[in-house]
């Protein structure tokens, strides 16, 4: 089936159910790698709110009194009946007291008395039940206003209350005094820790919103349902113990420290791979992937290493012209000429420039620096010349090539061999980035012979490998695939 059939077809079966433990191990994945995108957000969350809350500081100042009001025709009589009215009186004025401070009346009034346009304050009175007893305050960001205004309302008060309840009489419990310091402090910690909590919980919201839209292949089930490819195997990721001293650490079934189920994993590719070169004929094969350090060439590597115990004769050819690293990942420190050098002179046999890996039938055709213009060296002519000499001389020719979701070289060689074997590191590119790849390699009619999964969720116990290496010399934006 062709690729855009295959993205038809997989457009048109419905939304995919959400896999809530997916999703959190994406989210993990993406939030120790963006870690910093939350933490700045939560940094400039925190100075922003902080900065405001400096910025738009205004200190507040308080004038308050304490009195009481009793009507001016009140008598003490034996009976209490004055003290009746007090309370009467009280209570009403308690019920229109806020009425009387918003009213249009004592607006004017005050600022009449005052001789100004508007009011420099705010205004607020409360009375304590059951007695005639008020507490009146004004506050104001000008203690001068503050002390003014509760000092005309005071004056002018009975003039407005007599309006309502009749005339009253104010007796000052404590009469107002100017405000010596504001009451409100300067408070910057709080709005910071608010605005630092804000950030880092929109970054992680956008953390979390990435990994629910971000579609990654994570397992042999992913390659078949998402990418509609076959699965030739699963490479779990390997780690080493630590310990004292110096250990080898290259990741390969000859290192003795590599786990069984490392070397297992390789072994069940080596089969799988070798039944579909049989249906294929397939000899000369073609190692790529979407993106630097998904664990291609430790794939190539290993590959070509178990076909030689397999009684295989290989030939790996490190075609990255732009990061060699085959001979490094075998443990290989002879110095060596490879395809650069053979495209270079424009003669030369290539069985002469290959090289053997000791204790193996497997030969290498493998440089030592990286090529002067690998663009124009991938599409010459003479590259035909090369691969097709090599055909003759082993069983099987391994060709690792650049990550073609980045560069157009693997299509160009692909066009040269008889198959193609795509890495893929679990969780790392997009389905439509792999998609995209797979699709470009097939414009060279060369057949996919399956997928392999990197770096894949091992069982408790079992160890894989981590394919990251190098790939700064890919940041070219001139040698990026075209098309």
């Amino acid at each position: 089936m062709a690729m855009d059939e295959q993205k038809r077809e997989q457009g048109g079966t419905g939304p995919e159910k959400i896999d809530l433990l997916r999703v959190l191990e994406e989210f993990w994945k993406i939030l120790v790698r963006f870690l910093w995108v939350p933490i700045l957000l939560g940094i400039l969350g925190a100075a922003a709110m902080g900065a405001r809350a400096y910025l738009n500081y205004t200190p507040r100042y308080r004038s308050e009194a304490t009195f009481t009001i009793q009507s001016v025709g009140s008598s003490y009589d034996l009976a209490g009946t004055g003290n009746y009215y007090d309370k009467l009186a009280a209570e009403q004025l308690a019920i229109t007291f806020p009425f009387l401070l918003q009213s249009d009346l004592m607006q004017s009034m005050l600022m009449q008395e005052l001789g100004v346009t508007w009011l420099n304050g705010s205004i607020s009175a409360q009375a304590v039940p059951d007695t005639n007893l008020f507490l009146l305050q004004v506050t104001s960001s000008s203690a001068e206003d503050a002390y003014q205004i509760l000092d005309t309302i005071i004056q002018i008060y009975p003039r407005v209350a007599d309006y309502v309840v009749g005339s009253t009489n104010i007796e000052m419990l404590s009469p107002p005094e100017l405000a010596e310091a504001p009451y409100n402090q300067r408070n910057v910690v709080r709005p910071a820790v608010k605005g630092g909590i804000l950030g880092v919980g929109a970054g992680l919201a956008i953390l979390l919103c990435i990994s629910l839209t971000r579609k990654t292949v994570r397992t042999r089930e992913d390659v078949k349902k998402r990418l509609n490819a076959h699965c030739l195997g699963a490479i779990p990721t390997l780690s080493f113990k630590r310990r004292t001293g110096h250990i080898d650490r290259t990741v390969s079934i000859l290192n003795s420290k590599a786990s069984s189920s490392f070397q297992e994993s390789v072994r069940s590719l080596r089969i799988r791979f070798l039944r579909e070169a049989e249906k294929r004929q397939a000899k000369v094969v073609v190692v790529s992937s979407t993106l630097p350090g998904e664990g291609k060439t430790t794939v190539a590597a290993n590959l070509a290493l178990s076909l030689s115990q397999n009684g295989s004769s290989v030939i790996l050819v490190d075609l990255d012209l732009r990061n060699p690293s085959i001979k490094e990942r075998l443990g290989v420190t002879a110095p060596s000429k490879g395809v650069a050098e053979l495209l270079e002179s424009r003669q030369g046999d290539p069985a002469d420039y290959l090289i053997p890996v000791e204790g193996t039938r497997v030969r290498l055709l493998a440089g030592d620096k990286a090529a002067s213009d690998p663009k124009r060296q991938m599409e010459s002519r003479r590259l035909a010349a090369i691969v097709g000499a090599l055909r003759d001389e082993a069983d099987f020719v391994i060709l690792d090539t650049p990550p073609s979701g980045l560069l157009g070289d693997s299509a160009a060689v692909a066009a040269l061999s008889d198959g193609i074997l795509y890495v893929i590191r679990a969780g790392a590119a997009q389905v439509w980035h792999i998609m995209d790849s797979i699709q470009f390699l097939s414009n060279s009619r060369t057949a996919l012979m399956g997928c392999v999964l990197n770096g894949a969720k091992a069982s408790a116990g079992s160890y894989g490998y981590d394919g990251y290496h190098r790939y700064g010399r890919y940041g070219s934006k001139t040698e990026q695939r075209e098309g």
